[in-house]
């Protein structure tokens, strides 16, 4: 990733998890909708809730925490995550390591993507402009790429990012992100290929409770380090 995504990476942790959905109260039963259409109208109503919220924010940033889980974590299909995250190691892991893996895996997103994403909400005002997703290239399948253009505060250029989704049982959800074409998968298997290679499975998986262990403790303000 170039210096200016790293420059601004949490205003693109930010885009990654407006791509959720906001839950919000309804009789009528919920009718799954198509994937662009999931990313645009929950995009948008998150942002109104994050921005209405910015008050509570400052004196309980770690509510962003809790939206994280509640409303953003059932869009992610944190399986399939670990699944390309772990690659062979996967096949090789027993049922034990790899819900373990799972669970240590799908706290150090939400706890990272949460700290972040609290940080930048704390200090931006955020409308609806900052993203611009476009129609889809390839329709049909359950398997589909969202593409879209983000424009970071202060720059002219935009910033591609997609949504790669795919849909299961329980309607359409994200596996991964890529920002100016790193993804996310890509760049946390990179990052925990030493670990694998020295110690295991068995080592990953008590290197990341170590490290949510960490973010637990660290005030939501505080900045974020991967």
């Amino acid at each position: 990733m170039n210096k200016n995504s790293r420059l601004y990476r949490p205003f693109f942790v930010l885009l990654m998890l407006l791509s959720a959905p906001v839950v919000l109260a309804n009789t009528e039963p919920a009718i799954e909708k198509a994937p662009v259409a999931i990313l645009k109208s929950m995009t948008y109503d998150l942002i109104e809730a994050l921005n209405a919220s910015r008050k509570t924010l400052r004196q309980n940033p770690a509510i962003v925490h809790q939206l994280v889980t509640t409303h953003i974590a059932p869009r992610l299909d944190f399986i399939a995550a670990s699944r390309w995250v772990l690659g062979k190691h996967w096949r090789e892991a027993d049922r034990a390591q790899k819900i373990r893996f799972i669970k240590e895996f799908r706290q150090l997103l939400i706890r990272f993507y949460s700290t972040a994403l609290a940080e930048y909400a704390l200090t931006h005002e955020i409308n609806h402009n900052i993203i611009h997703f476009l129609p889809l290239r390839k329709k049909g399948g359950k398997d589909v790429t969202v593409h879209s253009l983000v424009h970071p505060p202060g720059s002219n250029k935009s910033v591609p990012v997609n949504y790669q989704m795919h849909k299961t049982r329980k309607g359409w959800k994200i596996y991964d992100v890529s920002v100016e074409g790193i993804s996310m998968i890509t760049t946390y298997k990179s990052s925990f290929a030493p670990q694998l290679r020295n110690s295991g499975v068995d080592g990953l998986i008590n290197s990341l409770i170590e490290r949510n262990q960490k973010l637990s403790t660290k005030p939501a303000s505080l900045n974020v380090q991967n």
